[in-house]
């Protein structure tokens, strides 16, 4: 339990310095890693936030769903070891870990504790209330301007923790 909320207090102190730091959200997570001044604090975060979850996230997993568990963790890893996602081939690594932590994640999620999936209800209403505050000639223009990849990444966080603390 200890080292579950250690490393929800690790990306959630890591994301809110950020932007605060920034006076806003970026367009994801991951586009921190350009703004830091010490960048090594990016793969810390990642790595740190994966393996202290670990442990739990495989206890509490149902049998057969643990590999979605290490897939996900080790797509985080992937992410933070490859942060320079604006680079061809540290690009392909990076997306290749995040597509693994989030879809990962969240098909452990389903498979374990469905209802948390409710969280990406507050994600779509979230979208669709912004989109129809910053009306433009493009749809596609207001989608963008919410930061969609930043709050994918905390939904998907959002539904893992929330599952893990109730299976705990």
């Amino acid at each position: 339990m200890y080292l579950v909320l250690i490393s929800m207090l690790i990306i959630a102190s890591y994301t809110a310095a950020v932007c605060i730091k920034q006076k806003g959200v970026l367009a994801s997570i991951s586009a921190t890693f350009y703004r830091l001044e010490h960048k090594n604090w990016f793969m810390a975060t990642t790595w740190l936030t994966a393996g202290l979850l670990m442990p739990a996230i495989l206890e509490v997993s149902r049998p057969d769903t643990e590999f979605l568990a290490f897939l996900a963790c080790a797509g985080m890893f992937l992410v933070g070891a490859a942060p320079n996602f604006k680079e061809d081939f540290e690009g392909d690594i990076h997306e290749l870990g995040a597509i693994c932590c989030i879809v990962g994640s969240q098909l452990w999620v389903m498979f374990n504790c469905p209802w948390c999936l409710l969280v990406w209800v507050a994600y779509v209403v979230y979208t669709i209330v912004m989109m129809t505050r910053h009306v433009s000639d493009s749809v596609i223009a207001d989608f963008y301007r919410t930061k969609p990849m930043f709050w994918v990444e905390i939904a998907a966080l959002l539904a893992t923790y929330m599952s893990v603390f109730i299976l705990i």
